[in-house]
């Protein structure tokens, strides 16, 4: 089985300084009802501060982005609900609805390895957008190298890229038409396999773990079958890939295949996904402490058919990156609650800090890919047929 791969590339150091203050949702609705009428940065300062312990939905999301008094403040919010993704629902948001019995739930995970089994070969050639949004820690301030006192995962990049899919396989061009490999303005977490492969590389691997009831939950009106699972190193083919770590006075690409554990939510009648998410249990924690994937699924329209495809997909990444020094070469004095590492591992020939990034991804414009060809007479000697493609 081929491994599935989750890509960390290079990017500038960044610490997280001090730790936020962790609450509930509703706690933190509360909270951001008192900066309403403030200005944008001091908004976005406030909410900051702060890290949720529960999952924000998607409809609360909008709800408190719509009421924030600018892009600044709007951007906090959707950081802290992309970060609370890996979290529980609040209790009043999980349905009350009883378990479904051992041949219930047996028919139910059945049903769901079907669909993934067959998700690629229902799936047409087609082309997609695809924005990404990098956020990463605030990097010490250039020129004096001081590192600010309260630091949050900051908007640093946007990109946006043409997905295709053709023959099964997916491939993902940056905005020149260029292929890219490396994904998204080669910086961040690079995800690849959400239109299938992910679906059955998954599955095969929780069957020979560990695949367990979870609870119900409702997705735009639909009541949703979440289950748990867990899959031990030795039967994992969730390999990530991380750059780059120090050795030799040079930079190397970190791999390790880990072990791995998560929810999948499905469709209790259908075996349809709609969440997947992917939490690495990486031992030991060095160079990459944290290498957590999240994939939601839902019905776009592709040449006049409806298909379940990604909608959104968020990754988050933890891993240790050389500190920055003074032209002298003597380290940073780093302070506070920074991570810092002076002999971490035989590949380390230096200090080492934290350095925290997300990516959010969401996925649109899906079209049909189509081709035209124009057929020659013999009255047409010097014509030259053409092949292009074109959306529907």
């Amino acid at each position: 089985m081929q491994r599935l791969l989750v890509l960390f590339c290079c990017a500038a150091v960044a610490l997280t300084a001090q730790a936020a203050k962790r609450v509930t949702l509703v706690q933190f609705e509360k909270m951001a009802e008192s900066v309403h009428g403030k200005k944008d940065a001091d908004a976005a300062d406030r909410l900051s501060q702060f890290e949720l312990t529960e999952r924000m939905t998607p409809a609360r999301t909008a709800k408190l982005r719509a009421a924030m008094p600018g892009p600044m403040s709007k951007d906090e919010v959707l950081v802290l609900a992309d970060a609370s993704s890996f979290s529980p629902l609040p209790a009043d948001e999980e349905l009350s609805d009883p378990a479904p019995d051992a041949d219930q739930q047996h028919i139910m995970i059945d049903a769901a390895v079907q669909y993934a089994s067959q998700v690629l070969a229902k799936l047409p050639n087609f082309f997609a957008s695809r924005e990404t949004i990098l956020f990463m820690d605030t990097p010490p301030r250039p020129g004096d190298g001081a590192v600010p006192a309260n630091q949050s995962l900051l908007l640093i990049a946007k990109a946006n890229e043409t997905v295709l899919y053709r023959g099964g396989k997916q491939v993902v061009e940056a905005a020149d038409g260029k292929e890219n490999k490396l994904g998204a303005a080669n910086a961040g977490l690079i995800v690849s396999g959400e239109f299938g492969p992910i679906l059955a590389t998954v599955f095969a691997d929780a069957k020979q773990g560990e695949l367990v009831w979870s609870h119900w939950e409702q997705i735009d009106q639909l009541k949703i079958a979440v289950f748990r699972y867990s899959v031990a190193k030795d039967k994992s083919h969730y390999e990530a890939q991380f750059c780059c770590v120090t050795a030799n006075s040079g930079q190397v690409v970190f791999k390790r295949l880990t072990a791995y554990h998560g929810e999948i939510a499905l469709d209790p009648e259908t075996g349809t996904i709609f969440r997947l998410s992917m939490q690495s249990d990486l031992k030991p924690a060095y160079p990459m402490s944290r290498a957590d994937l999240q994939v939601e699924y839902g019905p776009v329209e592709i040449g006049g058919q409806t298909y379940n495809c990604p909608i959104k997909s968020i990754a988050i990444a933890r891993g240790y990156e050389p500190a920055w020094r003074h032209r002298n070469g003597a380290p940073l004095n780093f302070s506070g609650m920074l991570a810092s590492q002076d002999n971490a591992d035989a590949v380390s020939d230096g200090p080492e800090v934290l350095q925290t990034m997300m990516n959010h991804a969401a996925f649109h414009d899906y079209h049909l890919f189509r081709s035209t060809t124009r057929i020659l007479t013999g009255d047409e000697p010097d014509a030259v047929p053409t092949t292009a493609p074109r959306p529907n």
